[in-house]
């Protein structure tokens, strides 16, 4: 079979962790992860076709969509999910649905999982796949090309004489060794950036998958297990990109320092390998000294970014965060002594929050004087400890990500977390943080100095003349 695997656009109402003219504060164009790893799988164990196609990075409008839809001829397309992209995906779905209403249509990614029956309760969808969807998806492929029936297959969701199915959970991969590298030549990988890169040619790459921490505000899809790849196969995958001219990477895990002596193998491999590369990660400041720290920037890490959240212990606290102010200087001293660029991310409107600890952590950015900075403004996400207990407590009346799911509309504003305030007092407190942080004269004058090249300056002066120009509507 044909299969065309689809990003759908990035642009969306949904993405308000930095809404409207700050969104180029935070993104680059980054190739997508979990789709190259499916194809890379195809093309490696199959013999099915795989294609694909990243919308935002094409440029193109639905019209323009269908075209390629039209050229590519796919009898599946595959659609990447996540709650910022439902109603993208959807209608990338009815894309392909009205080119070609034989084709069939799979849904995968971290949205579908939590609402499988909701959302393959949609006309335009056949099949979900659930999980991990290398495997699943070739087996899925395998039995339609057969003409076999799919219930056996583990990991899918799909529709029968009006009746929805969710089959039996797929466990997680054991080895992720055992994958084949991302499938990155089947997209056009040159067009690919980090905004506040170094090179022009970025691509991502994870060294494990899973999460332990339990943050009261977050869901990963893969679940509080970490697994984690050799440093000989992860250096193998980078040698394969420094071959096709990618020499900057951005480590997508979320935490890559979590085994300490992992890192420490992966940092002599590549130094080791002579590989003479560029990365980010992200991190904890709890996992992280500056023996870490420093061993890394031998290595090649430029930029770091931390999950700080709140400059207030007691929301840290109510957060789940397991982390203290004390350990965020300690890390953020760390990593400026080695020479690492820092990021970091905090979150304002947390449930219970009042405005003076808002203040506070607005304060507390500019003291801590990272490189770069976020302000989200905390919202309520499906499968999050916060998003239950909204629920519980009647703040939120009805499951809005589930009527979502089985109905996606363009203008959908995920809800906020904060009971104290409202959405427009929240921008208030947003636009004044960002102003407050990246409008310092010492700050403009320090950004500029270390500007390597004029793509990457002119990356960041259109960042930041979206900062000056002042509004963040929806």
């Amino acid at each position: 079979m044909k299969l065309l695997l689809v990003m759908p656009p990035s642009g969306s109402s949904l993405s308000n962790i930095t809404p409207g003219n700050y969104k180029d504060l935070n993104i680059g164009h980054y190739p997508p992860l979990g789709l190259m790893y499916v194809a890379a799988y195809l093309e490696k164990k199959s013999t099915h076709h795989v294609e694909m196609l990243d919308v935002t990075v094409e440029g193109l409008d639905y019209r323009g969509l269908e075209g390629e839809i039209r050229k590519h001829a796919p009898d599946a397309v595959g659609i990447y999910t996540t709650c910022f992209t439902v109603h993208n995906a959807y209608e990338v779905a009815r894309c392909a649905k009205g080119v070609n209403p034989n084709t069939i249509v799979m849904l995968g990614g971290p949205h579908v999982d939590i609402y499988p029956k909701e959302t393959v309760s949609l006309s335009v969808v056949d099949y979900l796949v659930l999980g991990e969807g290398e495997v699943t998806v070739k087996e899925l492929l395998d039995a339609l090309e057969k003409r076999q029936d799919p219930s056996n297959i583990a990991g899918i969701a799909y529709k029968r004489n009006g009746e929805k199915h969710v089959t039996a959970h797929r466990p997680l991969h054991h080895s992720l060794d055992a994958l084949p590298f991302p499938a990155r030549h089947l997209l056009p990988f040159k067009k690919y950036f980090s905004l506040i890169g170094k090179n022009e040619i970025s691509t991502t790459i994870m060294a494990s998958r899973g999460c332990p921490s339990g943050c009261n505000f977050c869901y990963v899809q893969y679940g509080r297990s970490i697994r984690m790849r050799s440093p000989e196969n992860i250096c193998d995958e980078i040698g394969q990109c420094v071959e096709m001219g990618i020499r900057e990477f951005f480590f997508f895990d979320e935490n890559f320092t979590i085994n300490r002596k992992k890192v420490l193998a992966l940092c002599d491999e590549i130094k080791k390998r002579g590989l003479k590369i560029y990365f980010d990660i992200r991190s904890r400041v709890n996992t992280v000294d500056e023996e870490v720290l420093g061993r890394l920037r031998e290595a090649g890490c430029e930029r770091i970014q931390f999950g700080v959240e709140s400059g207030t212990q007691e929301i840290l606290q109510a957060m789940n965060k397991r982390i203290t102010l004390e350990q965020v200087w300690k890390a953020f001293r760390a990593a400026k002594k080695v020479g690492i660029i820092t990021y970091a991310d905090f979150m304002m409107g947390y449930p219970g929050e009042n405005l003076d600890q808002i203040k506070k952590t607005i304060d507390f950015a500019l003291e801590l004087d990272p490189d770069f900075v976020q302000f989200g403004v905390t919202s309520l996400y499906p499968k999050s400890k916060i998003y239950y207990d909204a629920l519980e407590k009647g703040h939120l009346k009805t499951d809005v990500w589930a009527e979502m799911s089985s109905n996606p509309v363009e203008n959908f504003l995920p809800p906020l977390a904060s009971e104290t305030f409202s959405r427009e007092e929240l921008e208030a407190l947003q636009r004044l943080a960002y102003r407050r942080f990246y409008l310092r004269p010492s700050y403009m004058l320090k950004r500029l100095l270390k500007v390597n090249s004029l793509t990457q300056f002119f990356r960041q002066a259109r960042a930041g003349y979206h900062v000056l120009s002042g509004s963040i509507g929806n």
